[in-house]
């Protein structure tokens, strides 16, 4: 059994992610008229910060389904806590902000924000009592038509898959930001510059904007500065309605 949860949250991950880039991208479409990325990593379609969400959701609250006040409310702070770690960690570790709420009615940081609380909080409902209970059928459903190992196999190679795209997107991230500050002469904070070797080309301006369109850094006088304001010579989303 607990072999088998295991897999399952590797499902759950997988799938939840992919539901996030998609939601991400129709939202991003509905309020700005473009198709952009909303994608975490460089090559597939995965919206990470969904899928631990969802994990997250569904571990702590499957046991408040029918209670939709207590799902609402535990769902605005689980998915406030999974926001603004997520978004501390992209701070600290990768140098740059995916989102920044500082303008919206009760932020925290800049990292999460009241508005965006509700809006987990309304997704959860769905998620605990419908959705997650219906991908769980559909789960056990497959387990019994196909080979265990074949499906094992398939998820080990797509989680493989996406280690390896998140190694491969630090590793792009580094030396676009290095890049970036060293041919604009701007300062990003936790990036130096002293070491030439970190600036790499292998990622053009064109592909890292068109993949990361909203991406944040913060300069020398700790201001937030969208790298689309910088790099207006790149184009950064696919298409515009």
């Amino acid at each position: 059994m607990k072999r088998k949860f295991i897999w399952k949250i590797l499902i759950y991950f997988i799938i939840y992610s992919i539901a996030g880039f998609l939601l991400e991208t129709i939202y991003a479409i509905f309020t700005k008229g473009m198709l952009e990325s909303r994608k975490s990593f460089l090559y597939g379609p995965f919206c990470i910060v969904y899928g631990i969400a969802a994990i997250s959701l569904i571990l702590t609250l499957s046991k408040y389904k029918n209670n939709n006040a207590k799902l609402f409310f535990y769902g605005m702070a689980v998915g406030c806590i999974v926001e603004y770690v997520s978004s501390y960690i992209g701070e600290v570790f990768f140098h740059v902000k995916w989102w920044d709420y500082s303008n919206d009615f009760l932020n925290i940081n800049g990292r999460t924000c009241l508005y965006y609380a509700v809006i987990w909080g309304i997704l959860t409902i769905p998620l605990i009592k419908y959705v997650n209970p219906f991908l769980d059928k559909c789960i056990d459903s497959v387990m019994e038509k196909i080979s265990h190992m074949f499906l094992k196999f398939c998820i080990t190679s797509v989680t493989l898959f996406m280690i390896f795209d998140g190694i491969l997107t630090c590793y792009a991230l580094d030396s676009f930001l290095v890049r970036v500050a060293d041919e604009y002469n701007i300062t990003i904070t936790g990036i130096d510059i002293a070491d030439e070797n970190n600036i790499g080309n292998r990622f053009s301006n064109e592909k890292m904007m068109m993949t990361y369109p909203n991406m944040i850094i913060v300069n020398e006088r700790n201001e937030t500065v969208s790298l689309e304001s910088v790099l207006t010579d790149v184009k950064n989303y696919y298409y515009k309605f």
